[in-house]
């Protein structure tokens, strides 16, 4: 009953007022002084949202700042951080298929999220694992990297017909 009276009176002065003023009103109140005046929520709806400071979302750190704060071996430091630069870049698994590809291949659970960002601890900790001949691979030859490159498979055939021959 309590609820239902409070809210009819927010409402009554929002009438009267408008929901900026009695927003402000209530910032001040709640002692946080105006610090959130401009976070005041403007549509009808946002009257129910709790009144307070809004809190601001981490950003997703990139395949590269994961990469270097892992303790990379000195022989693999280098190719994975190129790697998680081509990430980033993405032209080292550009689509969410090429690492659910990736992770089907190195027997990896494929995160539900269906985003490149959530994919990147999964992604980097096996590739950091890995010899530093199957990560030189990786680099070289464009593996995950979205359509094949036929360049290189291309060069092997006509050497091996120029042998043959």
């Amino acid at each position: 009953m309590t609820g239902d009276r409070l809210v009819a009176s927010l409402r009554e002065l929002v009438r009267e007022h408008g929901l900026e003023q009695v927003s402000r009103s209530l910032h001040e109140i709640g002692g946080l002084d105006g610090q959130a005046q401009d976070a005041a929520p403007s549509s009808g709806r946002s009257a129910q949202r709790a009144v307070g400071p809004r809190v601001k979302r981490k950003r997703a750190a990139t395949a590269l700042e994961r990469v270097e704060k892992m303790d990379l071996p000195s022989e693999t430091a280098d190719d994975v951080v190129q790697l998680a630069k081509r990430f980033d870049e993405k032209s080292f698994m550009p689509t969410f298929g090429d690492i659910a590809h990736f992770c089907s291949v190195y027997d990896i659970e494929v995160p539900a999220s269906r985003s490149r960002a959530s994919a990147i601890a999964r992604v980097f900790s096996t590739i950091a694992a890995m010899s530093a001949e199957d990560i030189r691979i990786l680099v070289d030859y464009g593996a995950f990297s979205g359509p094949a490159r036929l360049g290189p498979i291309s060069d092997a055939i006509a050497r091996r017909s120029r042998t043959q021959a």
